[in-house]
């Protein structure tokens, strides 16, 4: 009778839970005596079983707990495991942060139970007989879990003793260190993968076959003057001594013992209990490679490749890397990878050296893993995945790899493979500055700076960036410079702050090549060199600085640093807009304005304006609103107030200024001169020159506060420069000739003084034409028709002619062509020729009414 589809099926299931579990448990085992970190030994494992069930069609750690629970042979071949998953509570969910229901509930008392069944089954049987491959790895396994169970704390001081005399890291020398126990008549050495001997051993115990016994003595003879030795050098249940630790090295070694002829190697390189001899140290690694023993395979390769008692022979080296990592020696196959990835000793090949560094990584490699994090992270030479990159990073900082630490922590700070969690960068972050990790301790600033994964901290920040910059962290030194320039933490100082920007700017920190250009441009902190400031400026230009590229072009604008050029002067500009800078945009937009270096252009200029101050420029949002009061066909004065106060908000000195004029004559804001005073008084304050003279005009006429003509006339003189240079300091940029500056300031304080005599309305008007041509004073439009009014409302014939213009075109006024008419009859009945050509003009044209005025032409 044939079985049912049910029967058949339930017998697969069988086959397959007996086979996972067996396959398990000898994985389980291989990871056990490959990891070396006993720091994170509880941490790997307990990684490396989730990563197991995930991979093997996902299995649920609760089923499979239940699966050896209930096997047939759950105390002989499965209690380690049982044990293991009921001391850690193993679960199958990924997110450190979440609970399960499901998990499995941590029971201490119960595991260590546990681990004690199979290791005093053994004990007591009288016998002492293995029925098993199995049996044996379960009770090996519990030997490790229950050592460190009770001297996880004992055993990480041995570790750390020997790691601490290993002064390398990637390329170290191995030692070959032993640990043997019999199992009737089994020599197992429970430090190595030998499954392959236990299987033998069961296949000869199955077939009655017995080794030759004298040859296993003898081996067993020489495993012990090894190990002995391994105790001797590193003082493990004895008395260190160095000397005896070589001379069993020697007695194992000379007896043809593998291990013993590596170590004997690593002392004579090492000058360990013998004088320093690297050719004898490669004497004894090739008896030991010969021997087929991995470490000294590797310990070869590294020889090879440093050239270490040997010629240099990157071939060679090659080849023994490649023994060694065939075996499954991770730390070979480590550098088999470098190997491929950087063509040492054979033709590059990033296809295998990912495959090796892969390889390495499942054997638990934490360099492998971290470069494999550096790949994925980067998509170099694979394709693209921050979730892998996030895993190897961690699985390497598990191992407590520095690097890996720092990546880790950098992954949960921006959400690199995972999602943002400020507090664990922070944790990972302050793991690796402890360590000295630079980048750590700039980041870890970073953090107390901001407030954010830790509680804000200036001090702190400033702490841990002066550790960074000291350990030669660049854009620490940047942040420094930063503190020092703002007195952010610390006192301003201007000197520290250039000190610092330069030592960043010197290891080519983009940003600081940009603070020093400004420092030298500016002299701050170091005295004015335009040359330098020219030169860093590039230097960033050059890199894609934006606020370098528009500074540079400011320099070829003005000539300062190098000889002017317009031409370059727009490149430079042209090339900070395409990066957005909005610097560059108003500059730009002030070149289109007045057709320097380009075309003349209103249209572009407004654009590029408008742009610059929607990014937050304040100057350009003071152009902007300046525009809005004076451009045809844009006029707005609602808009002009919105931009100049957001600009004055900013702290815009000519925002200010331009303020005040709008309160002082009502333009797009109700006239209060009050507030115009205080405008311009805090347009004083803040360094504006020009605002001196208005200030100045408020005092001598009364605007917005008591007459005090002794205190505006002492303003006038402050704004032209007697006693003070830095009216002329503000204003040279715009001169070529320092003695025409001078010139004009003094004709600009002249008639402001002259315009305080009583209806003296011809000092309003050449006030007027001063603003008008922005002679000895910025351009100000406003300020001019200001002034042409005053005049023309005394009097004056070329006032009226100007006011005119003003009305007849709508400029900063609405068009009223009546008014203009009236005011260029007025100034032609008064003599003025251009208001009377501008007249009959206007007659021809058809765009006056009132023809009844006798207009002489006879000039005309």
């Amino acid at each position: 009778m044939l079985p049912n589809n049910s029967d058949n099926e339930n017998n697969n299931n069988f086959n397959d839970n007996e086979n996972f579990l067996k396959e398990f448990l000898k994985e389980f085992y291989r990871q056990v005596i490959k990891i070396e970190n006993y720091v994170k030994f509880e941490n790997i494992l307990m990684g490396w079983v989730q990563d197991y069930l995930s991979n093997y069609n996902k299995k649920d750690p609760i089923i499979i707990l239940k699966l050896m629970e209930e096997h047939e042979e759950n105390e002989n071949w499965f209690s380690s495991l049982i044990g293991f998953f009921y001391e850690y509570g193993i679960n199958n969910n990924d997110d450190d942060n979440n609970n399960n229901d499901d998990d499995i509930i941590i029971d201490k008392n119960k595991s260590l139970k546990l681990y004690l069944l199979s290791i005093n089954n053994y004990k007591n049987d009288e016998n002492k007989k293995l029925t098993s491959l199995y049996q044996l790895l379960n009770i090996i396994i519990s030997k490790y879990l229950l050592s460190h169970y009770y001297y996880k704390d004992i055993i990480l001081n041995k570790r750390n003793l020997i790691t601490k005399e290993s002064k390398h890291l990637e390329y170290l020398h191995v030692m070959s260190y032993d640990q043997f126990e019999n199992f009737n008549g089994l020599e197992i050495n429970i430090c190595k993968d030998e499954i392959n001997i236990m299987e033998k051993y069961f296949e000869s115990q199955d077939r009655c076959h017995n080794e030759n016994q004298l040859d296993y003595i003898k081996k067993k003879e020489l495993v012990k003057l090894n190990n002995l030795g391994y105790c001797y050098q590193y003082g493990i249940g004895k008395k260190k001594d160095e000397v005896k630790a070589f001379e069993f090295y020697l007695k194992s070694a000379e007896g043809g013992n593998s291990d013993a002829q590596n170590n004997l190697g690593y002392c004579y390189q090492n000058g360990i209990g013998v004088i320093k001899d690297e050719k004898k140290a490669i004497e004894w690694y090739l008896k030991a490679a010969n021997e087929g023993d991995l470490r000294a395979q590797y310990n070869l390769g590294i020889c090879y490749q440093n050239g270490i008692g040997i010629n240099k022979d990157y071939k060679k080296a090659f080849g023994c890397y490649f023994k060694s990592a065939e075996r499954e020696y991770s730390s070979a196959q480590y550098i088999l990878g470098n190997c491929y990835q950087n063509e040492i000793g054979v033709e590059k090949d990033l296809e295998k050296a990912i495959y090796w560094y892969k390889k390495a990584a499942e054997n638990g490699n934490k360099f492998s893993q971290y470069i494999l994090g550096n790949l994925y992270k980067y998509g170099d030479s694979i394709e693209k995945d921050e979730r892998k990159a996030f895993e190897y990073y961690k699985k390497s900082a598990n191992q407590d790899y520095l690097d890996a630490q720092f990546e880790l922590g950098n992954c949960y700070d921006i959400g690199i493979g995972t999602e943002v969690n400020k507090m664990k960068a922070f944790e990972l972050y302050l793991i690796s500055a402890e360590k000295e990790h630079n980048r750590a301790q700039y980041h870890l600033g970073n953090l107390y700076e901001t407030g954010k994964g830790a509680e804000k901290s200036i001090e702190k920040a400033f702490y841990w960036y002066k550790k960074a910059s000291e350990n030669g962290n660049e854009s620490a030194q940047f942040c420094l410079g930063n503190f020092y320039k703002f007195g952010k933490g610390v006192i301003k100082d201007k000197v520290r702050s250039f000190e610092y920007y330069k030592k960043s700017a010197d290891q080519g920190h983009l940003d600081a090549q940009f603070e020093i250009g400004y420092c030298y441009e500016k002299g701050i902190g170091t005295e004015v060199d335009k040359i330098k400031a020219f030169k860093l400026y590039k230097m960033a230009a050059e890199k894609g600085h934006s606020i370098a590229q528009s500074n540079l072009g400011t320099l070829y604008f003005n000539g300062d640093g190098i000889e002017k050029n317009l031409k370059q002067a727009i490149y430079w500009y042209k090339i900070a807009v395409k990066n957005e800078c909005e610097i560059a945009l108003h500059n730009l937009g002030y070149c289109y304005r007045f057709g320097i270096g380009v075309d003349k252009d209103n249209f572009k200029s407004f654009e590029f304006y408008k742009m610059s101050a929607e990014k937050g420029y304040i100057y350009a949002q003071n152009s902007l609103g300046f525009l809005y009061i004076i451009e045809e066909g844009k006029k707005d004065l609602e808009k002009a107030i919105f931009w100049l106060q957001k600009a004055a908000e900013y702290g815009d000195e000519v925002a200010y200024d331009n303020l005040g004029i709008c309160y002082e004559l009502g333009l797009g804001i109700n006239k209060d001169e009050i507030k115009a005073f205080e405008s311009y008084e805090k347009s004083v304050e803040k360094g504006y020159v020009n605002a001196k003279f208005h200030l100045g005009y408020c005092y001598v006429n009364g605007i917005g506060t008591k007459i005090d003509k002794e205190k505006g006339f002492e303003l006038y003189d402050k704004a032209s420069g007697i006693g003070n240079s830095d009216a002329i300091e503000f204003l040279k940029t715009f001169y070529e000739d320092k003695e025409i500056l001078v010139k004009d300031l003094n004709m600009v304080n002249h008639w402001y003084h002259k315009s305080a005599e009583n209806d003296n309305n011809i000092a309003l008007y050449k006030l007027g034409e001063i603003y008008e041509l922005g002679k000895g004073v910025n351009k100000n439009e406003i300020r001019a028709f200001d002034y042409f009014k005053q005049a023309a409302e005394k009097g004056c014939i070329n006032g009226k002619y100007k006011l005119g213009y003003y009305y007849l075109h709508g400029f900063i006024v609405d068009v009223d062509k009546d008014k203009a008419f009236n005011l260029y009859k007025e100034a032609a009945e008064g003599g003025n020729s251009d208001a009377q050509k501008i007249l009959t003009t206007l007659y021809k044209q058809g765009n006056v009414i009132d023809k009844s005025a006798n207009i002489s032409t006879k000039n005309i």
